[in-house]
């Protein structure tokens, strides 16, 4: 990110002091928010730290200043019966009998009216460091990219504590966070982490005891009123799950429009920051869903007045921030995530870190972006092997059209101590017109010699072969790429759970098709010939 060298995200010190925090994140915000940037007084090095905001639209969140106070209370022209006939029947309000806690914010502002809350879901109010239960006060002081550099174990954990810029060894080690080896590889999103650590109003508390067996999922539902509210929301969730607990969640943000018309202009920042703490023998289910902003047109590829409409959308203006860090700090924990991004945002970045801390531990990391009109979309994740005989396994789909940029960097790390890991990373892209782009960075860094890894990555459009094949039997061209779309898809969205997944008719399976006739071609690409087949 372009930083002016008087303010750099280096000064923020691994002493996580919230009030440090607060003083530098206002003073380096204040400059980047309210584009008080000099790009002249750039030195090199700073130049160079652009990598993990390189395909972003970073003058994008610069334009806005955001200076409307987030709110406090509900709009007056929202009814919360409105809100809750029109969820439930799009499947996004689960039925009270089918979720064990449901705790519902709408523009950051929580709403005790429309949630269940229990002894084990909460919403605690954030109105200062200090009102906070002393619990949490260590998972406030921690921030991704290596910035905290010591990680969460527990007290009675066998290993021989070793900080992450230290692991590996001397001659493999990455190094303090602010190092040029180490900035090449951050997401980064410590720096917005750090914004949310103190800018937080409420916090959606997730604590399962210990060897508790929770069968019915925990919502976690984020709603917009307004697609640009000219402010800056900073949602937090935290997810503690005890020994042997198993429980699943479901995180979603969406729109209200439906409900209340737009009242605001101007755009809007969401910038969310979630954290998982997975305990030993627990296991975790998460399914994360980004369905806010709105729907992006359809055609801009070939139509130049759809393009038009869509440069106009207000939600175009919006920029969704998601930051997911967990720690798997047990033995035999298993972390199973089904991450899907299909907002219509103009801005959006997902990025989660995984650190499996101990040995016999399991990630799992299904992923999927969706992304049409003029969208520029950003999909990060960072798999942290340290301990031994830890597996993970991850399938990113990435589906881009009309004139939309998408961009994922997959990252698995495996250090000297994290010996027998097996690990692999499969990257597929469907790139559907000459208009849209598409960038897959899959990688691996592996200092252990006993382990079995693997990655890759493909890029293509719908084959042609099969496209015949299913036009041979009696069906048009754009039943014949629904078809094959819908294959695409299912591999990643199968995952979610199924609750909230419901069918073709119902749930987020149904509203995945219909934003796919957004994107789907209209008549022949412009270069022929034979892709990879999905």
């Amino acid at each position: 990110m372009r930083i002016p060298k008087s303010i750099a995200l280096d000064d923020i010190t691994p002493d996580l002091s919230l009030s440090k925090i607060d003083a530098r994140t206002d003073e380096w915000f204040g400059a980047l928010l309210n584009n008080d940037l000099d790009r002249s007084s750039l030195s090199p090095s700073q130049a160079e730290r652009a990598e993990a905001w390189r395909h972003f639209d970073v003058d994008g969140i610069v334009a806005h200043d955001f200076l409307s106070p987030p709110p406090t209370s509900l709009p007056a022209s929202l009814s919360l019966p409105d809100i809750k006939s029109s969820l439930e029947a799009s499947n996004l309000f689960l039925p009270d009998s089918d979720v064990e806690a449901r705790l519902v914010y709408v523009d950051d502002v929580f709403v005790p009216s429309l949630s269940i809350t229990s002894s084990s879901s909460v919403n605690i109010q954030n109105s200062s460091p200090s009102s906070l239960p002393a619990s949490l006060s260590s998972y406030f002081a921690t921030l991704p990219d290596g910035v905290t550099d010591d990680l969460p174990y527990k007290a009675t954990t066998n290993r021989n504590i070793i900080p992450i810029s230290k692991l590996s060894g001397t001659d493999h080690m990455v190094g303090p966070y602010n190092s040029q080896s180490c900035v090449n590889n951050q997401q980064g999103t410590a720096c917005f982490a750090a914004l949310n650590t103190v800018k937080c109003s409420n916090i959606a508390l997730v604590e399962i005891l210990a060897e508790a067996k929770v069968d019915k999922p925990i919502q976690v539902i984020r709603a917009s009123s307004s697609p640009s509210l000219d402010t800056a929301l900073h949602p937090r969730t935290i997810v503690l799950a005890g020994d042997g607990s198993e429980s699943s969640l479901i995180q979603t943000n969406i729109d209200l429009s439906t409900v209340a018309p737009p009242s605001a202009s101007g755009a809007t920042l969401f910038n969310s920051y979630t954290q998982v703490m997975v305990g030993e023998n627990a296991t975790v289910t998460h399914s994360y869903v980004d369905e806010s902003g709105g729907t992006f047109e359809g055609n801009v590829d070939i139509d130049d007045e759809a393009m038009e409409r869509e440069s106009q959308r207000p939600e175009l203006q919006n920029t969704l921030l998601e930051t997911i860090s967990v720690h798997l700090n047990g033995q035999f924990a298993s972390y199973n995530n089904a991450m899907i991004a299909s907002g219509g945002s103009g801005r959006s970045k997902v990025a989660l870190s995984a650190h499996l801390m101990e040995e016999n531990t399991h990630v799992s990391i299904k992923g999927l972006c969706m992304s049409g009109g003029a969208q520029k979309m950003d999909m990060r994740t960072n798999i942290h092997h340290i301990a031994s005989g830890c597996t993970s396994e991850q399938a990113q789909r990435n589906v881009v059209g009309g004139r939309s940029g998408t961009s994922f960097k997959g990252r698995i790390r495996v250090e000297q101590s994290a010996q027998q890991t097996d690990s692999n990373q499969l990257v597929r892209s469907l790139l559907l017109n000459e208009r849209s782009r598409v960038w897959c960075m899959p990688s691996l860094e592996i200092i252990a010699d006993d382990v079995s890894c693997m990655h890759g990555a493909t890029v293509s459009d719908l084959s042609e072969e099969e496209l015949f094949y299913l036009r041979a039997r009696g069906l048009d061209r754009e039943t014949s790429r629904n078809l094959q779309l819908y294959a695409f898809l299912d591999d990643v969205s199968r995952d979610v759970h199924p609750a909230y997944l419901g069918d073709d008719k119902k749930g987020l399976k149904a509203r995945l098709g219909e934003k796919l006739q957004n994107i789907i071609p209209r008549g022949d690409r412009a270069v022929k010939g034979e892709f990879s087949s999905v």
